[in-house]
């Protein structure tokens, strides 16, 4: 089941595309710089904070009372977070005493991928040959089959069920109570399991393991028109087994009380964020029986990640802005491809080269402000990758 369409650009086009795009690159060129200096303060703010609080730490050796001695003061203690709650989900007929009870939705649905192949003709225009194909899938959202390129894909516009979530209103961890976000951050969700004598007040429910699922009735309906089957057959269907469109798979996943780790301020009868004296929050929480040293340690690796993270998508947003400055160059030079081929590859590794040197030197500055040694160090490499430029500039020349 595929499709196949072929479109052709003109090389006039592809130039007037080209150079409308040289404002968005600007833009994106220019929003690198403010993304990449927050990074690299915020980075160092949150390491100073995590520092400073992992200093001021002290351990809470009981939970089982509201000490006042500890009042204000950044605790670390294990416990259980317990709850009596019962969690409804009332159209599927589950009660469960747990933290968090949540319920996933998925349906059977067609999903349309394209694969597109290009190819440059002499004179600038561009023929591009897109394949639609189509196949079967579980999906937590609905798929708009209304834009399919080929016909008889066609999905149901919603679903029959949405998805849901409760949460517990007390969960009590010793003689504490935790709050709602730090309820919210408990993990160590797992699937919930019926039990023995389940019976789902949704008819045409079957189960299957952890999983129930639900027979749709377009999809059904439209499976029986094709095969003269009647009704009491599609009642029998083993959707499990022979899933149609439209059917639907409901999971629920449940958090029950056990064992966490937290690192906050005493607050009453209660916890809250310890403010550095940089203003960072000191928030943390784990799973299990965790010491301070290891919940400090696994927030620090977790700074160092988001702050990898986003160096890497301010320096993206350098390259891809500059790239597309760039891009009427090779588009001019497509009219005879191979030379638009290696015009692309040249300001290709331009815009690396240039953006690789901004960002050392954005990220080198903004290091200047909270550690000298290591942002001069980056400058000199960002100088560095100037001059390499610079010299393979001039050895063409020569």
């Amino acid at each position: 089941m595929s499709v196949t369409e072929t479109t052709r650009e003109s090389w006039i086009s592809r130039l007037g595309n080209s150079i409308r795009g040289i404002v968005a690159g600007v833009i994106m060129f220019i929003l690198g710089f403010p993304l990449l200096f927050w990074n690299e303060g915020n980075s160092v703010r949150t390491a100073k904070a995590l520092a400073e609080g992992e200093g001021a730490c002290v351990p809470l050796e009981s939970v089982e009372t509201v000490d006042p001695d500890y009042e204000g003061r950044l605790i670390h203690a294990t416990a259980k977070a317990d709850t009596d709650a019962t969690l409804l989900d009332n159209e599927f007929g589950i009660a469960v005493n747990a933290i968090r009870l949540e319920r996933n939705v998925e349906m059977y649905q067609w999903e349309e991928e394209s694969q597109t192949r290009e190819k440059k003709n002499l004179g600038g225009s561009v023929t591009r040959q897109t394949t639609y194909t189509y196949h079967k899938t579980w999906s937590d959202q609905v798929i708009d089959s209304s834009s399919f390129k080929e016909s008889g894909h066609d999905n149901p516009g919603a679903m029959g069920y949405s998805e849901l979530e409760r949460q517990a209103e007390v969960v009590r961890f010793g003689a504490f109570q935790l709050t709602d976000g730090q309820i919210g951050r408990i993990g160590g969700a797992h699937d919930y399991e019926f039990p023995t004598d389940y019976v789902c007040p949704v008819a045409s429910a079957q189960r299957s393991g952890n999983i129930l699922y639900i027979p749709g009735t377009s999809g059904s309906t439209a499976t029986n028109a094709a095969t003269g089957t009647n009704a009491t057959a599609v009642a029998v269907r083993n959707v499990a087994a022979s899933p149609e469109i439209g059917d639907m798979r409901v999971t629920f996943s449940i958090v029950t009380p056990h064992v966490i780790s937290i690192v906050a301020k005493q607050r009453g009868g209660t916890f809250a964020s310890y403010i550095a004296k940089n203003g960072k929050k000191v928030d943390l929480m784990a799973e299990g029986s965790r010491d301070a040293a290891e919940m400090f340690a696994s927030a620090r690796r977790g700074n160092a990640i988001f702050t990898w993270i986003l160096r890497l998508a301010g320096f993206l947003l350098m390259y891809i802005g500059l790239a597309t400055v760039l891009k009427p160059l090779s588009v001019i030079g497509d009219v005879v491809p191979f030379i638009g081929t290696i015009i692309g590859m040249g300001t290709g590794f331009v815009a690396g080269i240039v953006a690789m040197a901004c960002a050392l030197v954005t990220i080198a500055v903004a290091w200047i402000f909270y550690r000298p040694i290591i942002g001069i160090a980056l400058l000199a490499i960002a100088a560095f990758l100037v001059w390499k430029l610079w010299q393979k500039k001039h050895n063409v020349k020569m």
